[in-house]
């Protein structure tokens, strides 16, 4: 069809995503969805749980809710896994890992 571009696949979706710490919500039923050569960006006030967000994407944090999928898998909790590779976060991750 002219003017239709091809549906490309998602690397990366976030659906429904939530975590709270006792009696926080630091993030509530957030999704999202980033293509493959593209450019996503978080952006919100200082306590909007964007880092909570990225750390429960990567995998340090359990969400309570919701799902993470990378390239159609979904990730689950693995901060074992997440200790021996490389992170955009190293100070945070070496923390989480008790070194």
């Amino acid at each position: 069809m002219p003017g239709s571009e091809p549906t490309i696949a998602p690397i990366l979706e976030v659906r429904d995503v939530s975590k709270s710490f006792g009696g926080l919500h630091a993030v509530d039923g957030c999704s999202l969805t980033v293509r493959p050569q593209t450019i996503t960006g978080l952006i919100g006030p200082n306590g909007a749980g964007k880092s909570t967000l990225f750390n429960a994407i990567v995998g340090l944090y359990p969400p309570d809710g919701g799902e993470v999928l990378f390239d159609g898998r979904r990730t689950g909790y693995r901060p074992t896994r997440l200790c021996g590779e490389a992170s955009s976060r190293p100070s945070r991750s070496r923390e989480n890992c008790g070194t």
